[in-house]
């Protein structure tokens, strides 16, 4: 997977998500909060999204933005909402 380094992101660990339709994959990267590792189901049948999700853990809001081409995320950040 080639594109820019995700803000906050351990790895490029992008996979399908078994038991989830083929156009989700999971997403791991840290929180820009707490840095713990969450994992996020993305839908990737829109070509770019932006949004706000709790930490799971810290419960923090973070923004979360992607873009999607060919069915793969080439962008990706989790931001502080600050």
């Amino acid at each position: 997977m080639n594109g820019p380094r995700a803000h906050g992101a351990k790895s490029k660990r992008l996979r399908a998500f078994s038991g989830v339709s083929w156009r989700t994959v999971e997403h791991i990267f840290l929180c820009p909060y707490c840095g713990e590792e969450i994992s996020m189901i993305l839908d990737v049948s829109v070509h770019r999204q932006t949004y706000v999700e709790d930490c799971e853990v810290c419960c923090h809001p973070i923004e979360i933005s992607y873009v999607v081409e060919d069915g793969a995320v080439i962008q990706f950040a989790a931001r502080t909402l600050e």
